[in-house]
């Protein structure tokens, strides 16, 4: 799980990848920042320890992060719960947010990232937008990819720092200067890995 902020040409972006995703920002952040990043997140901890049990891990992780409070540390429950009771944060006190999932996702599926856009929505947040990457896996968009130079989710990243939109991650040509990968993707930097070891990770990940 890792957690960013990252601040370019005014803006201030807050990014957290697995774990990192689920953890709530502070008023105090969500105030500071322009958009909120999660990538891959857990964000209904309360089924992540079930899916986390069938793949054979131990989901007693989850209540011990939680401090056994695992509904109410879920963000997903907290989005809700704040929804139901009429408490949900003026439109103005949110940051705008995106979430990047990969649809392979075996740890956390991606229905966490499409049910967390669903109550975001509904809570009011003032913008969401939800990206699903076809074929990615739970590591894909924070290891596999960019060992292999061709990084769709860096490439939105740059985007939203630079110029405050999101790239659409799929169906965007490559730019000038980049190398399309095997699979049609454009390449931001070389590979750092041969691409057979890239192969090999992806099919021996049990993510």
């Amino acid at each position: 799980a890792t957690q960013h902020l990252v601040e370019g040409r005014g803006r201030r972006v807050s990014m957290g990848s697995s774990a990192a995703a689920a953890v709530a920002a502070d008023d105090e952040v969500l105030r500071r920042i322009e958009w909120w990043v999660g990538v891959s997140g857990p964000y209904d901890l309360q089924a992540c320890m079930a899916e986390l049990d069938a793949n054979g891990i131990d989901p007693r992780i989850i209540s011990a992060m939680a401090e056994g409070d695992v509904a109410g540390c879920s963000p997903l429950e907290l989005v809700r719960a704040a929804t139901a009771a009429g408490q949900s944060p003026p439109a103005d006190r949110w940051p705008r947010m995106a979430l990047y999932h990969g649809r392979a996702d075996r740890t956390a599926p991606c229905h966490h990232s499409r049910a967390l856009d669903e109550a975001l929505r509904e809570a009011g947040a003032r913008e969401v937008r939800l990206t699903l990457y076809p074929g990615k896996s739970h590591t894909d968009p924070i290891l596999e990819d960019p060992f292999s130079g061709a990084d769709p989710l860096l490439r939105s990243l740059l985007a939203l720092v630079r110029a405050g939109s999101l790239l659409p991650d799929t169906a965007t040509p490559p730019t000038p200067g980049t190398r399309a990968s095997a699979v049609g993707e454009p390449r931001l930097l070389p590979p750092m890995v041969p691409r057979p070891l890239v192969r090999l990770a992806r099919w021996a990940n049990p993510f």
